[in-house]
């Protein structure tokens, strides 16, 4: 593990904990690359490129300290929200920080590590957590074939023991979609305080429509794969 290429974006502006995190999964795993950003806006310009199968963070790069006491720092779950469009979050923070990610964890795109004493060994194991996931997922997609045969392999895997894990796999992407564009949609209209629509907030209502669609049509798709192979035609 893992059997095929896969990317950790590291997002921190301390140097020991990035170094130390590269030396354990370049000496532990085949396969594995490891991007490193020192802030959150750097994250942002490469994340897409990057593709990486898990993204660890640091919280103090995602809420740096400000010379401008009036100057408002983003949101932890703002920020978490954003990246996690695009790969799970293992986010290190201070404990009294646990709560702003809460509604992430329990989605489970992300997960939240305390920084207190040597925590970077219970991060990089979530991590690891998370590539082992996201292999158990490659692996069993690709016996599911194309996007036609996907809900009769779903269906068919009823009993099987990567059932669940595909399931969840299928309804957290769209739930991800919905939560972090809601966020990020929220986060913007309390900043603003006006009681208009942000910059950009009708193709955020928009994408989310069009995600509670595709979860929506999954969950018809595989009710009705069940169902007819439960009761089949005489």
């Amino acid at each position: 593990m893992p059997t095929r290429e896969h990317t950790i974006l590291l997002v921190s502006d301390d140097a020991n904990l990035c170094a130390a995190a590269r030396r354990e999964f370049e000496d532990k795993e085949e396969g594995l690359r490891v991007a490193e950003v020192r802030t959150v806006e750097a994250a942002r310009r490469i994340v897409a490129d990057a593709a990486p199968t898990v993204i660890l963070l640091e919280e103090t790069s995602a809420t740096p300290a400000s010379e401008d006491p009036v100057e408002k720092k983003p949101r932890l779950n703002s920020v978490v929200s954003a990246l996690a469009l695009h790969a799970p979050v293992v986010v290190i923070g201070a404990p009294h920080q646990q709560s702003e990610v809460a509604s992430l964890v329990a989605a489970g795109t992300a997960d939240f590590v305390e920084r207190a004493g040597d925590c970077l060994p219970v991060a990089l194991e979530k991590v690891e957590r998370r590539l082992r996931h996201a292999q158990h997922l490659a692996d069993v997609q690709a016996h599911l074939g194309n996007d036609s045969q996907r809900f009769a392999g779903l269906a068919n895997a009823l009993n099987g023991a990567g059932f669940g894990e595909v399931l969840r796999h299928e309804m957290n992407n769209p739930l991800t979609g919905i939560l972090g564009n809601a966020e990020l949609l929220l986060a913007e209209v309390r900043r603003k305080n006006d009681g208009r629509l942000p910059h950009g907030g009708q193709q955020r209502l928009e994408t989310i429509a069009a995600l509670a669609v595709r979860l929506r049509e999954t969950v018809r798709r595989l009710s009705q794969e069940c169902e007819a192979r439960q009761h089949p035609a005489q």
